[in-house]
């Protein structure tokens, strides 16, 4: 059962709990709250067309980033290809001049040991002349000797001779014998001698021919050292080709990935932001569906001058008519203690209802709580951001736009969930329900 107040008049069961009101009301409050602008808020179809012209672009930017990707990672590609390539070409360079080298070693000790034979045949050969000159020497001076004394040569060899027991034609038998010997000793000397003078001759173009391979290899280290020095510049080239293209490509990968963040999130905005307008399209269906209803055929709307005070807002009549006030109260309906989260002025339907102050109007619409209600968003006032919201209205007067002080805005009705014809008054700061007497007195 509804209680009533001193004048007769049905009290409201307009209460909040722990349960948040739903609806387009508490969307705008929370809309307030969190953004802190004195401006009307923007038109959820107006943030819809932002929101969706947002995903044109971000699409676009990600389609870009897509390609841009896709081509890095091809030439990542293309480049680990010549890259493996020039790492291969460097390896067999490397052998290449590692074999160059090992073949330079190779003929250096061929060339010192060619060197060496060389000079021991030339000291060989110097000998063999020292010898055959000696024996030369010698056997011109026997000869010189038996000729100019018609005998063996010798005084010493002659007296010899003839103190021998043996046959003097014995003696002169050996003479000879010396003589062809010594004769025989420098024929052999002399055939050394053209035997070593060909071996020096051999052994020295064996050195020259060495020591052309020896030019010949050093040239090929050389060759080899380039090559393998041109293969390891390649490969350094190669390499930092590489980690530039890379570090593009986690850019580029990184872009990726925060455009379709981004892209996730503006579809999920759009989707919000469209559920939003189409509540508010069947809220103003059923809201003008309820307003035909609402308000009895019997009732007229009643003259009433704007009630003005000395505080910032004007109130919606005289405190004396204020039958229920802030705070926590019994729901008439419910029954159970609750929060009374305004105030409430025993108007018969169809009183005229005006604006407190200046202000937006941010929600002309209908809830099953509320009812046919209007909130008004009056900006920062004493450091916080201050609405009021008028409910049970029986119809509008203003659906939007901006409001003057005392403007009339709508009429007092029974809509929502309501026991009877009255007006709930209720101020927000900040999106927070308060007491209006803070703001009325």
């Amino acid at each position: 059962m509804a209680r009533k107040d001193e004048s007769g008049v049905k009290r409201s069961d307009r209460t909040v709990g722990p349960v948040v009101r739903r609806g387009a009301v508490v969307a705008v409050l929370a809309m307030l709250a969190s953004s802190g602008l004195h401006a009307k808020a923007d038109d959820p179809g107006d943030q819809k067309k932002k929101i969706d012209n947002q995903i044109v672009a971000t699409q676009g930017s990600l389609d870009s980033v897509s390609k841009q990707l896709k081509a890095a990672n091809d030439a990542v590609a293309r480049t680990e290809v010549l890259l493996g390539a020039a790492r291969t070409d460097l390896s067999n360079k490397q052998k290449a001049l590692t074999g160059a080298e090992n073949h330079l070693k190779g003929v250096n000790s061929q060339l010192r040991i060619a060197q060496s034979d060389e000079r021991r045949a030339r000291g060989e050969l110097t000998t063999i002349n020292a010898s055959q000159a000696k024996t030369k020497k010698l056997v011109g001076g026997v000869a010189r000797q038996s000729y100019m004394t018609g005998g063996l040569g010798s005084f010493d060899l002659t007296l010899q001779i003839l103190m021998s027991k043996k046959n003097p034609s014995d003696t002169m038998s050996l003479a000879d014998i010396v003589m062809r010997q010594q004769n025989g000793v420098l024929t052999t000397l002399a055939g050394e001698k053209a035997s070593k003078t060909a071996a020096v001759n051999r052994l020295g173009a064996a050195t020259r021919r060495v020591a052309g391979l020896k030019v010949q290899a050093g040239n090929a280290v050389t060759a080899a050292t380039t090559a393998r020095n041109n293969a390891q510049s390649a490969k350094t080239r190669l390499e930092s080709l590489q980690r530039t293209q890379i570090s593009q490509r986690n850019t580029l990968d990184t872009q990726r990935k925060a455009d379709l963040k981004q892209l996730a999130w503006q579809k999920g905005e759009s989707a919000r932001l469209g559920k939003v307008l189409a509540a508010r399209a069947a809220a103003r269906a059923k809201a003008a569906r309820q307003a035909k209803m609402a308000v009895p055929k019997n009732v007229t709307t009643q003259p009433r001058a704007p009630y003005t005070s000395n505080g910032f807002l004007n109130p919606p009549g005289p405190p004396n008519e204020i039958v229920s006030e802030f705070g926590l109260r019994n729901n008439p309906v419910l029954h159970v203690w609750m929060l009374h989260a305004g105030v409430d002025y025993a108007f018969a339907c169809g009183t005229p209802v005006y604006a407190g102050a200046d202000g937006d109007i941010v929600e002309a619409g209908y809830d099953d709580v509320a009812g046919n209600h209007i909130v008004i968003d009056h900006g920062f006032v004493r450091g916080v951001n201050l609405a009021t919201m008028y409910e049970h209205l029986s119809k509008f007067a203003m659906r939007g736009g901006h409001v003057k002080k005392g403007q009339l805005i709508g009429y007092v009705g029974t809509t929502g969930r309501s026991t009877g014809c009255h007006l709930h008054f209720a101020t927000l700061n900040d999106g927070q329900y308060v007491n209006p007497r803070i703001w009325i007195g």
